[in-house]
Formats: structure tokens, C-alpha cells, sequence
């Protein structure tokens, strides 16, 4: 027999595990218990963790079993649950976001996500009588810019296998079966999405609620209509960008046909998509897959046919700018129209996400430009980088790199000041987390205004481009337009005041921090004075225009708006990509890496994919039914206990449409179902953002629905919880106080570790509306004594 010693450090307890084949060692790392809980007598406390994946052994102190499901959703009890006091349980649902190692490649999609999240962000009440044209003029219009996503998920990758074939830059004879294998490698990408959006999950809940919560079925039609229109523009694309449109031949005109009917058929079904209600598109998403593949196939078939090819990337281009354009003017609709809808203060949020997740789509289409674009020029890299063509399309990549970095300078810079890090942090550092709470309460709206700017600076590139196209002559429209679109002139300068505006928020309320700063930046530009005049050109990277008279190092004029512009490209395109390839290629295999980038999927695979199919599968149409499922099994086996479903962070968000099901199908008693949340984000932060699931009318018919078996627990300290209007006194204030052996204040985890926790346990653990636990008694001593007849007479 052999033996496998599984690593851990500083490991205190070894597990000995025997079986037909061997033994095996098992080591884990010491618990934090400081301050015990004691879960009250005959009461069932299951535990439910937030974002990050917290194991089942810290949620106990001690080591787990498993009880129920697997080792990406399980229920857990320590080896000694109920021997003394009630019992206590732990459902681990982080598995589902980050054990398994092919969650890496969700990574590719994050912008998609993104999108689908926003399209949740409606600003509308939960018990609205009808929807009016404000709402339909808004859903319309986010599902319209859904379809743009996956039309520029369909370019970029016509652009791709355009480039990996040589067809961007240069006409030249069409080698035989080149533009075949354009449309068929582009194809592959759409297919790809739509695989990879079913990697690492699985939607259980087949059931139907009056919640979004268990919508699978609406998901397949809804995915195979964007499979549908991917396919469409890739058969579309892939076969007009490679040739001379105006001399198509029958198969030309058959594939864009057959192209356009699935692209419309598809749209049309994502336009009929409900998030709640019966699937009214189920057909229309089956059939627009069909005509997608055909119109591929057929694609194939006609680019295969043809002679000669012309430069792609004049064509792609105007592709790209008109997908852009389509893009900012259904944001801006959407915009108008949530100014129009009830919940005033939440308009906004929905295209503000939305256009972020765009222009992280266009930070990746940026970065595989550059990289396979120079690979394939015959130009030294230093030639590329400084004029690379097509100069419009490079135009365009580098305005967008440009605006999305100063939006995240200008972002930083609002919340960091909030935070004012260089402040004094008070005594165990309390003051410093009241500003954090401060700041995060913020974030939101700092967000949205970041993300509206962008839009913002969308429309002015689409003017900009405008004002090109319909005056040619006009001079001083020319002029206007390439100052705008090219960053790499005077607009590029601008970006430094975003970087100088981060740096005064940062050192707010520190004076001689801010000094400091500005004697740094003196420094560096007098040793760049001294560099410049013995003779180095160390800016020459940063030219504009080497044909250009005069100097070109640090006194060149374009100097502060070329650097400016590059160093946004690096920021915004090259890294971001770089830190993805190398945590889906190596970093991937650390479990613990992956649950940090796990704190991402945590929070928009939440959502359903009623929006973007091409999403990562969403975590809750998992747990929120296995959660409701243990409640069921738990009041069956313990049926004279209470049940406490005791949830922290995103734990609360989880746990909150799982007692609105299980007391809606009165499966369990509201009796024996109390509600324990702390450290929530329900009312700061996802009443914000999405008020139609989570506003008051919706939290407070919880506590109707079950009335004083609620207790919500807040921090001052804490950056995320905070208390819930709706439910009043049930709210309660918890100390920051630490523990012995803790030297920092306690802030968002270590709610067991105040008093409060555990008088609110208690309180929960009895009957505070005087209910007749005697009745519950006798129920379960006759349930007891019907097994034990069992038993005796079937032995």
C-alpha cells in the first residue's frame, strides 16, 4: 500500500484516512477561534460565507464533514455537531466560482460579463404596476447593445484570422483556400464564447419562481440567438471584408442573405427574451443558429471562389467605428430613457457598466491589434509603435486607451480621496475605516460618473468622425476632427492633469506629502533637462512624427501628449493582457490565486445570463436551490429545532431569495425559520444599483412575510454592511471592539467575535413571538416515535 501526503504548512493535526486502497495523510493549517460561539440548544445554525471562497473549517473552528453535495457546493459539520448545545453547519459554495482550474478562462469573459450585469441594473421599483414606454424604450435598447458585444466579438475575430492569414494591410492574389479559412478560423471564436460560457458550471434550477433565479431554460434559446447573429456577422464580415463587395457573385449574395435573416431572426429573439414569464423565444434562437452555421458554410464556399483579396483593415475599421457609434448612441438612449424611470438615483448605473464593459472589449481588440499587427509588419518595432498603420484603426484604438485610462486615474483619484490614506488612522485604526466605509458607500457613484464620461467621450469620437466625413473640405473641420480622434497630439497632453489630480487626492490633508510629490517631479524633470543637454535622446520613443524639423527629444511639441498616449496603450491594453495570459498559463494551478480572481465571479455570476449568454455560468442557480433544498431536509430531520440561516456579505445577497422561496412554498415553517445577516451588502450597495430586486417594499416583505425572525448586524467600522431601512428595530449596532490577541479594529469579518453575535443568535434560538415550542415538541416526539416503529417492525 502506498500513501500520499497532501501539503500544508505548519500543519497541527494529521487525518488518517484508511481504505481498499491505502492511506492517506491530510494537513491543515491551524483555526483562528479566538472567541466560540455556542449555537443555542435544539437550533440548527447553517452558515453561509461571502465573496473570496471561505473554507468550512474556519466557518466551524474545526475540522469538516460533509453532509450533503460536493466539493463545490457542500453542506459541512464539525466530526462532533450536536454532542453539546444545538449544531452548527456550513454550506461552501465557493467552489462553483474558483476550484476548478478551468475557471482561469473565464477571464476572457470578463467584458461580457460586465454587460450582463449592467443589464440588471434597472431603475424601477420591485412591485410597479406596469411597465411604461421609459421601460421598454431601455430594455429594448440594452438588448440591442448585447447584440453590438457579440457583432464586435464576431470583428475582432474576422480581424484576427485576417491577420494571422496576412490579409490587413496588403492586396495580393487570394491564395487558394485563404479566404475560406478566414471565415472558418473566425468562426471558431463565436463557437468557442459559446462554449467556454458553459465551462466550470451548470444551471440546476429547472423550475420555474417569481424570481429571475430559475430561468435555465430561457437561457438555451437565448444563446443559441447570439450563436446565431456571432455566426451571421462572421459570415458577413469574413466574406466582404476580404474582397470587393460591389462584384458579388451569386454565393456572395446568397451568404450575406442567408446572413441577414439570422442575424434579424436572432436579434428578434433576444429582443423577446423575459426575465420572467414563459420563453416566447425559443424557436427563433434554434433557428437563427441553423441560418448562422449556414450562412458560415455558405461563406466559406463563395471566399473560397474568389481570385484576388483587398486589404482588410480600411474596411475594418469603419466596421469597428460604426459598432462603436451603434453602441454609444443605445447607451444614450438607455440613459434617457432611466431618467425618465421611477428610481431617480439609480439611472445611469445600467450604461454606465455597460460602456466600461465595452471598452474592456476594446482593451483586448487593442492589444491584439498591436501585438498581431506589428508581428506581421516588416517595420522595425520602434517604426510600428510610433506611426503603426492603418493609422485610423490605431487612431481609434489609441483614443480608447487614452479615455479609459483617465477614467481610471479620475476614479482612483475621487475614492482615494475619500479614503485619504496619508491621514492619521486613529487609535487600532478607526478612524481609517470609517473613512474606507465612507468611501466605498461612494464608489457607486464615482463609478457611474466614470462610466458615463467614457460614454461621453464615445459621442465625441462619433462627432469627431462625423464632422470628418461630411465636411472633406473644410480645413478647419479637418483640424478639429484629427485633434480630437489622434491622442497622440495637444488631447494626449491632458491625460497628465488626471495623474496629477490622483496625486493631490492621495496626499489630501498632508501638505508636506504633496510637497514632496511636486519637489519628485522637479527632480525628474531637471534630471531629463541634464539627460537633454548632454546629447541623449531617451524620448525618441515617444516621437510623433519623425519627419517633423527641429529637435526630437524633450523639447520636441508633442512630446507630453505622445508619451502620455503610450504609456495609457501599456496600461490599458498590454498589461491587462499580460497578467490574463499569465494567470490562465500559470498562475491558474495555485488554488489560492484562483480564489482572489474568484472575487470577481463572486460578485457578477450572481446574476443570471438573461442578458449575455456568454457570461461565466451563474454560481446561484446552483446554490440558491441546493440552499433551499437543505432547509427542507434540515426541518425533515430536526423537526423540532429552529432553523437559522445565518449569512455574511455576499451570503446575505444568496440567502435572501432563498427564504423568500422556501417561505413562499411553505415547505418549512415560518415558525421554524429565522434570518441572520451581517456584514450585508442588500441595502448600500445592491439597493443602489438594483432597486426593482432589492428596495425597501421587496426586503420589507421578508419581515412580513415572517415577522421578528430577522436580525441584521452592522459595523460602523465595517466598509460593506450597513443597516436595512426596511426592517427598523431588527437592525443592530455590533462593536468594533477586538478581541485579546487582535491589535486592529474590527471591520467587514470576525462577527463572532463581538457579544452581539451571539446575543442575536440566541434571540433567534427562542421563540420571540411566543410560539408554542410544546406543540413543535410533541410533533417531533411523535415523528420520533413513528421511526422508531419502523425500525422495530422492519428489522
Amino acid at each position: 500500500m502506498g500513501c500520499d501526503t497532501f501539503r500544508g504548512a505548519r500543519p497541527i493535526r494529521a487525518i488518517l484516512r484508511v481504505s481498499g486502497a491505502g492511506c492517506t495523510f491530510a494537513t491543515m493549517e491551524p483555526i483562528e477561534e479566538l472567541v466560540r460561539t455556542r449555537v443555542p440548544d435544539r437550533t440548527v445554525e447553517l452558515r453561509v460565507h461571502g465573496v473570496s471562497g471561505t473554507p468550512p473549517e474556519v466557518l466551524l473552528g474545526s475540522f469538516p464533514v460533509r453532509v450533503e453535495g460536493n466539493a463545490d457546493a457542500g453542506f459541512y459539520r464539525s466530526h462532533d455537531a450536536g454532542a453539546a448545545g444545538g449544531i452548527a453547519e456550513a454550506f461552501s459554495w465557493g467552489g462553483l466560482t474558483s476550484r476548478k482550474r478551468s475557471t482561469a478562462l473565464w477571464l476572457f469573459l470578463a467584458p461580457l460579463a460586465l454587460i450582463n450585469v449592467a443589464g440588471w441594473m434597472t431603475p424601477t421599483h420591485s412591485m410597479r404596476t406596469r411597465e411604461g414606454p421609459a421601460q421598454m424604450w431601455r430594455d429594448a435598447a440594452i438588448r440591442l447593445v448585447t447584440v453590438v458585444a457579440t457583432v464586435l466579438v464576431a470583428a475582432v475575430a474576422v480581424q484576427a484570422a485576417a491577420s494571422v492569414l496576412g490579409l490587413m494591410t496588403t492586396d495580393a492574389p487570394m491564395v487558394a483556400g485563404r479566404g475560406t479559412a478566414v471565415v472558418g478560423l473566425a468562426a471558431l471564436v463565436p463557437l468557442g464564447l459559446h462554449l467556454l460560457s458553459k465551462v466550470g458550471g451548470r444551471a440546476d434550477d429547472r423550475e420555474e419562481h417569481d424570481d429571475p433565479w430559475g430561468r435555465a431554460k430561457s437561457l438555451r434559446s437565448l444563446g443559441h440567438a447570439h450563436l446565431g447573429v456571432g455566426l451571421a456577422a462572421v459570415a458577413a464580415l469574413g466574406w466582404a471584408v476580404t474582397g470587393d463587395v460591389g462584384r458579388a457573385d451569386a454565393w456572395g449574395i446568397t451568404a450575406l442573405a442567408v446572413a441577414l435573416g439570422g442575424a434579424c431572426l436572432g436579434a428578434t429573439g433576444i429582443l423577446a427574451t423575459q426575465v420572467r414569464g414563459p420563453d416566447r423565444s425559443r424557436w427563433m434562437g434554434a433557428a437563427s443558429a441553423g441560418l448562422g452555421l449556414g450562412a458560415v458554410v455558405v461563406a466559406m464556399v463563395a471566399a473560397g471562389l474568389r481570385d484576388h483579396a483587398l486589404a482588410a483593415a480600411d474596411a475594418l475599421t469603419v466596421i469597428h467605428i460604426t459598432l462603436a457609434a451603434a453602441a454609444a448612441v443605445l447607451l444614450s438612449v438607455a440613459l434617457v430613457a432611466e431618467m425618465r424611470m421611477p428610481v431617480r438615483s439609480s439611472a445611469g448605473f445600467s450604461p454606465a457598466f455597460a460602456v466600461l464593459g465595452f471598452f474592456m472589449a476594446y482593451s483586448a481588440f487593442g492589444a491584439l491589434s498591436y501585438g498581431m499587427l506589428a508581428f506581421a509588419s516588416d517595420r522595425s518595432p520602434q517604426a510600428f509603435v510610433t506611426d503603426p498603420e492603418p493609422a485610423t484603426m490605431f487612431h481609434f484604438i489609441d483614443y480608447s486607451a487614452f479615455v479609459l485610462t483617465c477614467a481610471v486615474l479620475w476614479a482612483a483619484g475621487r475614492i482615494v480621496g475619500h479614503v485619504r490614506p496619508l491621514a492619521p488612522g486613529g487609535e487600532l485604526g478607526v478612524d481609517a475605516a470609517r473613512r474606507i466605509r465612507a468611501a466605498i458607500a461612494y464608489a457607486p457613484v464615482e463609478l457611474r460618473r466614470a462610466g458615463l464620461g467614457l460614454l461621453a467621450a464615445a459621442l465625441v469620437l462619433l462627432g469627431a468622425q462625423l464632422l470628418r466625413i461630411a465636411l472633406p473640405d473644410a480645413e478647419w473641420a479637418q483640424r478639429v476632427a484629427q485633434v480630437v480622434m489622434e491622442p497622440r497630439l495637444i488631447l494626449g497632453a491632458v491625460g497628465w492633469l488626471f495623474l496629477v489630480y490622483l496625486v493631490v487626492r492621495v496626499c489630501r490633508g498632508r501638505p508636506v506629502a504633496l510637497l514632496g510629490a511636486g519637489v519628485v517631479v522637479v527632480a525628474l524633470a531637471g534630471l531629463a533637462w541634464l539627460i537633454h543637454r548632454g546629447g541623449v535622446d531617451v524620448l525618441a520613443w515617444a516621437r510623433l512624427d519623425t519627419d517633423l524639423t527641429g529637435a526630437a527629444g524633450i523639447d520636441h511639441p508633442w512630446v507630453a501628449a505622445t508619451s502620455f498616449t503610450l504609456v495609457a496603450v501599456v496600461a490599458a491594453l498590454f498589461l491587462p493582457a499580460i497578467a490574463v495570459l499569465f494567470f490562465v498559463v500559470s498562475a491558474s494551478g495555485d488554488r489560492e490565486s484562483r480564489r482572489g480572481v474568484g472575487v470577481l465571479w463572486d460578485l457578477t455570476n450572481f446574476w443570471p445570463r438573461l442578458y449575455h449568454p456568454w457570461a461565466p455560468p451563474p454560481y446561484s442557480e446552483t446554490a440558491i436551490p441546493a440552499l433551499a433544498t437543505r432547509l427542507r431536509h434540515l426541518h425533515a430531520d430536526h423537526p423540532a429545532h429552529t432553523l437559522v440561516l445565518s449569512c455574511h456579505s455576499q451570503g446575505a445577497v444568496l440567502g435572501f431569495p432563498v427564504m423568500r422561496r422556501v417561505l413562499h412554498n411553505t415547505e418549512v415553517p415560518g415558525g421554524s425559520l429565522r434570518y441572520l445577516t451581517y456584514g450585508n451588502l442588500l441595502s448600500a450597495h445592491y439597493q443602489q444599483l438594483f432597486p426593482h430586486l432589492f428596495d425597501d417594499d421587496r426586503l420589507a416583505s421578508l419581515e412580513t412575510a415572517n415577522p421578528g425572525r430577522w436580525i441584521n448586524l452592522f459595523r460602523e467600522t465595517d466598509p460593506l454592511g450597513h443597516s436595512i431601512d426596511a426592517i427598523g428595530d431588527a437592525n443592530r449596532l455590533v462593536g468594533h471592539a477586538p478581541p485579546r490577541g487582535v491589535d486592529h479594529v474590527l471591520t467587514h469579518s470576525s462577527y463572532h467575535y463581538s457579544a452581539e453575535y451571539q446575543a442575536a443568535l440566541d434571540d433567534l434560538g427562542r421563540d420571540r413571538d411566543g410560539a408554542d415550542r410544546s406543540a413543535r415538541d410533541a410533533d417531533g416526539a411523535a415523528a420520533g416515535g413513528r421511526r422508531r416503529w419502523w425500525r422495530r417492525t422492519s428489522s
